[in-house]
Formats: C-alpha cells, structure tokens, sequence
C-alpha cells in the first residue's frame, strides 16, 4: 500500500532549531526562506504493509514500511553542492531531516487509523531490527519511487525503513514512542536527547562536507 505525507514544520520547530544544528540565531530567515523554496519540492510518501510476514519479528501486531521525501530534497542539495553553496546543502540536509521525523509521526497516525491499534514503538532497522531485512521488505513492498542499490543504501537519500509495533492498549504520544536515546542506534534522529556535537555526521553531512 502507499500513502501521501504532507509534513510541515510549525513554529515550535523553529525554537531550538539553530542551538541543535548550530547556526546562529541571526541565520534563521535565511534557513525559514530555503524552507519555504524546499517545500513544494517535497513529495513525501509512505509504502508499507500491514501483513505480518516478515521473517524474523514475531510481534503479535505489527506494520512495516518505507517513508521517504521525494527526490526533489537530493536535487536541491545537489544543486547547492554544484555552485558551492556548502552551508545552503547542509541547510537542506538539516530540515529535511526535521520533515523526516514529522513525516514518520504521520506516518505512524495511518497506520493506527488503518488498524484500529496503537503504536507502541517506532523502530528503525539496524536498531532493534536487523538491517538484513531491509532487502526483504524491498522485495514485499516494491516500491516505484524508491531504489535500493547493492550496497543496501535507500534512494532517494531522506527515504528510512520502520518497523511500528502496534497494541490493543492506547500508548503514550507519538513523540515518546521511538526507542529511547540511551539505546536508539538512529543517531542522525533529531528528536535525540543527545547534543549533537556527539553525534556521528548524517549521510547528508558528510556528502556535503566530504567527510569519511
């Protein structure tokens, strides 16, 4: 199955925008301005199955899927890289991962619409699933707008695999149901309790600044 995405930053998002990322508070027009010209290129979706036949998980409930941004946010970092407007791409590459994590919050209300269940917990492959089955979901969701080339790296690049345990029970808020910090292995997440400065570089980061 697959469904459109509409995530969108509020003003909320903004608050602690440039603390997280670094950038100094003088620079938020300028990053609000690169949002507005990087929304209409989003085309945000989700691929995702609701049968529980995936090998390797023996949850009672549980949902699987791809959500990615489209390949208009690639271009647009690419675009920058191209004239060497370093610090516009990586503009990019920080608030798109902003609509990433909006976008799995959506995603996540689809699916408990769709089943009549609560998420429980939001899991990235390669936490507390492996990233083995990431070939095999490929393979049960087929999706036509996103790749997987043979190092097992999803394109477009703003594009994660989940897996939501679902539950009869009602849950706590979205935001509380990813797994938590001290064990997440999402380490690009930006809802991390963890400064940044900590942080291994997104894939993002490290095209722009050609780090290895």
């Amino acid at each position: 199955m697959k469904c459109k995405l509409t995530p969108q930053l509020s003003s909320d998002d903004w608050k602690d925008f440039c603390s997280r990322f670094h950038f100094s508070p003088a620079d938020l027009p300028y990053i609000k301005a690169i949002y507005t010209a990087l929304l209409p290129l989003v085309e945000s979706c989700a691929y995702y199955s609701l049968d529980q036949n995936l090998d390797g998980i023996f949850l009672p409930h549980y949902a699987y899927g791809f959500v990615t941004l489209g390949n208009g946010i690639d271009e647009l970092s690419e675009l920058y890289l191209n004239h060497e407007q370093i610090q516009e791409a990586y503009i990019v590459d920080c608030v798109s991962l902003l609509l990433l994590s909006k976008a799995y919050a959506e995603f996540a209300h689809v699916i408990e619409d769709q089943s009549g269940l609560s998420l429980a917990e939001l899991s990235f492959l390669g936490d507390t699933y492996s990233l083995d089955l990431l070939p095999q979901i490929y393979e049960r969701l087929a999706p036509d707008a996103i790749g997987l080339t043979e190092g097992q790296m999803l394109l477009p690049l703003k594009t994660a695999a989940l897996i939501l345990h679902l539950d009869t029970n009602t849950h706590a808020d979205l935001r509380q149901l990813c797994n938590t910090c001290s064990t997440c292995k999402n380490l690009s997440c930006p809802s991390r309790k963890s400064p940044l400065q900590d942080l291994p570089h997104t894939y993002g980061a490290m095209q722009i600044f050609h780090i290895t």
